[in-house]
Parts: structure tokens; C-alpha cells; sequence
């Protein structure tokens, strides 16, 4: 087996997704739309901190180089395992049923629930074309791609807002969106011949390990192309139990797995055909009640943004501010500032109305411990510390509402129907 043949194989078709003029007709309006995404984001963070916190090309930019590298990451191991597609998978009905289900529920244009919908109808009503194993092989292998890029870049950008949850009880977290661009390289059978023309690349007896609808006695005459394939990855969350990189961590963790199960059922269902109805309701089912339970598991725990008895809790710091450059994080607590107690925001902000120059803050974390901070600045003075912090009193706040789940919302209908 030709290792680095293969493996340059990869780079060439990744690149080629990128770079081909054609062939990245759809990763150029993938990166429009994220880039029309990440102005919205942008335009929230000058509304909160009157300025830009990170600037729209390091968001578009570092989305642009994280999916570049988990592109050919996931595409080196997918062939070199022998994980193949047959050519009518069907991913042009998979693009379109996610378009659909978009505008019933925005979340919905993940491929988990239009490749589980795609996979029954394939699967109850015998539709050629729907390689239901390839199919869920693809959704597995994206998710698995995704939980990786949650873990390590998932909290980039992250923007503090206070939340009105249902029951009107107002708390101050942080909302996520991040997008990812992915160029990959998916091995698809194209045909047979007995000689083939063209460069080749040797391979073990075993391979593939997923072996498209043929006789396996033709497996050794069929012919295999790398093709160039773009898709967009989203993570959309919001938190207000734990700071946003401890919840992207946790949150990719659960996906993790849920796409190692669902990898394990679909390439077992190349071997045992009853997996495919198995991996075909799993894909949805699960993934939907991986985000109830991220839901009700949010709503259950207390915020850590939440007003304290004593002093001011900090919700973020102004990009280049006296905080920040300090050290001082969110969630910690102001106690004192040159050793006057600091109970309100008002109290703090007479504190700055005197002229100062240098300041020692003492700041009690999320952990409980207490630490002094030093600033000074004897050229300008300092006019405040620069924060945002949790009111005392929502009364006038700015909220954003806490949007109910689609589940939810259908079974309020139903239960406020009128009876006939």
C-alpha cells in the first residue's frame, strides 16, 4: 500500500475543493455566508463593548484555516481505512431536504435529522441511490469532525448577553456561533475495468472497508476517484454555567461520542443490513435529544453571572482595558479597590471620579479564591476598570429570549388547541 501516495492524494483533492476554479464554486458561498454571519456577530460585540472585541477577519479567517486543516485531518484516515461512497449516495437529495427542514427550524439544516429522513424513505420505499451506509458514514464522520472543532475553537468570538429565560428569570452568560468552512476528499467507486488508465495507487486486499452495492468478487476490478466535497460545520450555544471554553469542552465531548456510536452502528451496517434502520433513526432521534439534554442541563444549573451579595461580578472586560490588562476575568468578583469596600457599580464608578493613577483591586474567582491585581497608569490616569458587569437589578436590561425547542413548541400548540 502506497501510504504517502494516498495521503498526497488527499492534500491535492483538498486543495483542490479550495483552490480548483469549479470546483470551489460552493466552498467560495459557504465562506460568504459565514462571513455575512460573523458581521452580525461583530455588529452585537460593538453594541456591547462600543467597540469591535475580535474583528471579522480573524473570525473569517481563523474559521477558513481550523476547517482547512480538519478537511485534510479527517480526509488522510477516511481513505486510508478504505472508507468509500458510491457515487448516487445521494447527497444532492441530503443538500436539499436540509434546505427544507432549515426554514421549518434553523438548527435543523444539520445533517443528522435530512440523513436520517433521507435514509427511512431509502430504506422503506427501496429508492436507488441511497447508500444509507454512506449516507450515515458521512453524518458521523462530519459530527465527529465538528466536536474537534468545538473543543479548540468553539469559543472564539463568544459575546456576553443576558438571557430571559421562560419562566422571565433574567441571567447574564455568554452566546456562541462559530462556522467552519470543510474542504474534504471523499473516495467514491466510479465504475469497472479490467486495465486501468492512469496513475494508480496500490492498495491492501482489505480495502475498502466499506465496500459499495456490488459483488465482492468485482471489488478487485472496480475503480475508485478521490473527489473534492465542501460542507459547512455551525456551533450555536449559549451558557451562563461555566465559562464558554469549559462549555465548548463539554459540549464537544457529548457529540464526540455521539459520533463514534453513530460511526460504529453505520459501518457495521455495511456487514448486518438491520443496522441501517438502526443508524438511520439514531442519527436524529439521539441528536436531538443530545441538544434537549444540553438544554434542560443548562436551565437546571445556577449561573455563575448571577448578582453576589457582596461586590460587583464581572461579565467580561473591555478589549484593552485596565481589567484586562490586570488579569481580572469573567466571573470573578470585585471586592475592593484600594481597600474601599466596592458593594455597587455606582460606588465604583465615584471611586473613578477622583483622579487616580494607580489602583490594587482585590478580586475573588469562580474558584473562591481571593488574589490583589495592580494597575497604574501615572501619565493618563485611570477613568474606570473597564468592565461589564451583572446588575444588581434587571430592571431596563436588554435581553435576548430564550428560544423554546421545536419539540417544545409543537407540544404547547397541541396542548392550547382548542377543543372541537
Amino acid at each position: 500500500m502506497d501510504i504517502l501516495a494516498m495521503i498526497n492524494l488527499c492534500i491535492r483533492t483538498v486543495s483542490a475543493a479550495v483552490l480548483s476554479p469549479g470546483a470551489n464554486f460552493i466552498y467560495v458561498v459557504f465562506i460568504i455566508i459565514i462571513f455575512t454571519q460573523y458581521k452580525k456577530v461583530v455588529r452585537l460585540q460593538e453594541y456591547i463593548y462600543n467597540k469591535p472585541k475580535t474583528p471579522t477577519s480573524n473570525l473569517v479567517l481563523t474559521s477558513i484555516l481550523s476547517g482547512l486543516v480538519a478537511g485534510i485531518v479527517i480526509s488522510i484516515p477516511m481513505t486510508l481505512m478504505g472508507i468509500t461512497f458510491s457515487q448516487d449516495m445521494g447527497i444532492q437529495y441530503l443538500i436539499l431536504i436540509s434546505l427544507i427542514l432549515m426554514f421549518i427550524e434553523p438548527r435543523f439544516i444539520c445533517f443528522s435529522y435530512s440523513g436520517g429522513i433521507l435514509s427511512i424513505a431509502g430504506l422503506l420505499f427501496n429508492i436507488k441511490g441511497i447508500d444509507v451506509t454512506g449516507i450515515m458514514i458521512l453524518v458521523g464522520m462530519l459530527h465527529l469532525l465538528e466536536a474537534v472543532l468545538i473543543y479548540i475553537d468553539g469559543y472564539r468570538g463568544a459575546v456576553p448577553v443576558f438571557l430571559q429565560r421562560e419562566d422571565g428569570k433574567v441571567v447574564g452568560g455568554f452566546t456562541m456561533q462559530r462556522f467552519w468552512p470543510i474542504p474534504i476528499a471523499l473516495v467514491m467507486f466510479v465504475g469497472f475495468s479490467s486495465a486501468k488508465s492512469g496513475a494508480s495507487i496500490s492498495t491492501p486486499d482489505w480495502w475498502p472497508v466499506i465496500k459499495p452495492f456490488m459483488d465482492p468478487s468485482n471489488i478487485k476490478n472496480a475503480l475508485f476517484q478521490a473527489f473534492p466535497v465542501s460542507a459547512i460545520l455551525g456551533y450555536s450555544e449559549f451558557t451562563s454555567s461555566c465559562l464558554p471554553r469549559e462549555k465548548c469542552r463539554k459540549s464537544a465531548i457529548r457529540l464526540m461520542i455521539f459520533s463514534v456510536m453513530l460511526l460504529s452502528i453505520a459501518i457495521s451496517s455495511s456487514y448486518v443490513y438491520a443496522l441501517k434502520y438502526v443508524a438511520a433513526l439514531f442519527a436524529p432521534f439521539a441528536h436531538e435529544y443530545l441538544i434537549e439534554h444540553e438544554r434542560k442541563s443548562e436551565r437546571n444549573k445556577g449561573s455563575i453571572f448571577s448578582a453576589p451579595p457582596l461586590g460587583i461580578r464581572v461579565l467580561d472586560t473591555i478589549p484593552g482595558g485596565p481589567a484586562e490588562m490586570m488579569g481580572i476575568k469573567s466571573g470573578d468578583t470585585i471586592l475592593s479597590i484600594n481597600n474601599r469596600t466596592i458593594v455597587t457599580e455606582e460606588g465604583m464608578n465615584c471611586f473613578f471620579n477622583d483622579f487616580v493613577t494607580f489602583i490594587w483591586v482585590d478580586v475573588k474567582g469562580i474558584d473562591g479564591r481571593i488574589r490583589t491585581l495592580e494597575y497604574k497608569d501615572y501619565k493618563n490616569g485611570i477613568d474606570g476598570l473597564g468592565i461589564l458587569t451583572v446588575p444588581k437589578s434587571t430592571d431596563g436590561l436588554v435581553t435576548i429570549r430564550e428560544q423554546k425547542s421545536f419539540v417544545k413548541r409543537i407540544y404547547d400548540r397541541l396542548k392550547n388547541k382548542p377543543d372541537v
